[in-house]
């Protein structure tokens, strides 16, 4: 919706000027590229979460703006880039980060999303970034000061507010509407399916066009050509439910029942609030998701070290925050608080931290590890429905009821809880 773009084009005039005319203006521009500065090598390796305070031999147009930095690479070795300001947190940009590594990972087996390499390398060698802002003024502020013309990154804008991270209030009670996934999105259109995907290109804009029929209006209003980058964002958002319950907040303003009606999303703009919605009223949309990205989140979220409670992957209509995290596979606790986590049909990995963990894995063959304290897995069947080994203190109990628990691998576990018995191991 919103994209920055710090590439900057001179073109040369070739009606009434002279071929000289074009050298000088060539000269200068690039001239004034090479005037540009670039973010220096910086290392995230000593970083036990990867982010770090940018060092002092970082230009001082960006330690004017920004506090932060963390990156990927792309398999180029080359860096894509995540700039943050001061009121970003670390579980906020670990969130970032986590879906701009997700956006880039293969989807095995799908038509472009296949293999993902060349994005990113592209992505990589325009420079890519991602700029976490904390709010639209401080946005303006920095794009209207220091970084009007200053660097020769390629920037895409996320802002602290749009960007609820896992495990957090904003999130548990689905207060503000998560923009990460379709922003960074952008980036990634922007400066690496545009450059390598033209199929997949010419395929969004079909699609796009025959929602519009149907009553998707996309925006800019004035710019049409954007559109189909427009709408894949909106499709993205949509198939991971992030709007299926509407929410409450848009960069801090309210969003009412008038502002999205009923099984909409997106001001009213897109008739679809749903995976399931998707599927029934906008086929092509839904089978473009699947082309390019995976049916479930493929990141690992670490859940802040305040957090308390369960936090369930299984979809609970009584629990809002399930209607998204019922698309994750994977997630971690961190810190000391006793807390429990209820995995869901996927093959989930379900990670403790060191206080008292309760893991429930259920449906899938899930891998359960318990970390410090005293653990428990829990089984919906009787005891002698289960065969338990024990190998050099890491077990393995597998169902004899298809189609039930599944053969769970456990570290680190201590306790074992089935519906009749509790064993110790």
């Amino acid at each position: 919706m919103k994209r920055w773009t710090v590439v900057f084009l001179i073109f040369g005039l070739c009606v009434f000027v002279s071929c000289g005319k074009q050298n000088s203006e060539a000269q200068e521009a690039e001239a004034a590229q090479s005037e540009r500065v670039t973010l220096p090598d910086i290392d995230i390796s000593q970083s036990p979460n990867g982010i770090v305070t940018l060092p002092e031999n970082v230009p001082q147009v960006f330690r004017d703006v920004f506090v932060k930095y963390t990156k990927i690479y792309a398999p180029n070795g080359k860096p894509i880039h995540i700039l943050a300001q001061d009121g970003w947190t670390d579980d906020q940009i670990k969130k970032g980060r986590n879906v701009l590594e997700f956006i880039l990972t293969d989807s095995s087996g799908s038509e472009y999303g296949n293999d993902k390499s060349a994005i990113a390398n592209a992505m990589a060698d325009r420079k890519a970034t991602m700029v976490f802002f904390n709010t639209e003024p401080d946005l303006r502020k920095a794009f209207r000061g220091p970084l009007r013309g200053a660097t020769d990154l390629s920037m895409q804008d996320l802002r602290a507010n749009e960007n609820p991270a896992e495990g957090d209030e904003d999130y548990m009670n689905h207060i503000t509407r998560d923009a990460s996934f379709e922003e960074i999105w952008h980036l990634v259109h922007d400066n690496g399916v545009k450059q390598v995907l033209p199929e997949m290109i010419a395929e969004m804009r079909k699609a796009n066009d025959a929602a519009e029929k149907k009553g998707w209006r996309g925006w800019p209003d004035d710019e049409p050509d954007e559109h189909p980058n427009e709408y894949v964002g909106v499709l993205i958002d949509n198939y991971y439910d992030l709007w299926t319950v509407r929410p409450k907040l848009y960069e801090g303003r309210d969003i009412t029942q008038e502002d999205v009606p009923e099984g909409q999303s997106h001001f009213g703009r897109y008739f679809a609030a749903s995976r399931a919605r998707m599927k029934e009223h906008d086929l092509a949309g839904y089978a473009l998701m699947q082309k390019f990205f995976s049916p479930f989140l493929t990141y690992t979220p670490e859940l802040p070290e305040y957090f308390e409670g369960t936090f369930s992957l299984t979809f609970d209509e009584s629990l809002v925050y399930t209607y998204k995290s019922q698309h994750l596979v994977n997630v971690t606790l961190t810190g000391t608080n006793n807390a429990n986590l209820t995995g869901n049909a996927y093959d989930n990995v379900l990670t403790g931290n060191d206080g008292d963990n309760i893991l429930i894995g259920g449906a899938g063959n899930d891998t359960l590890e318990g970390g410090g304290g005293k653990d428990t897995a829990v089984f919906s069947g009787p005891r002698s429905e289960y065969v338990i080994k024990i190998h050099n203190g890491d077990s393995k109990v597998s169902d004899k009821n298809p189609g039930r628990d599944g053969e769970d691998s456990l570290k680190n576990i201590e306790i074992l809880k089935f519906s009749d018995e509790i064993v110790e191991i």
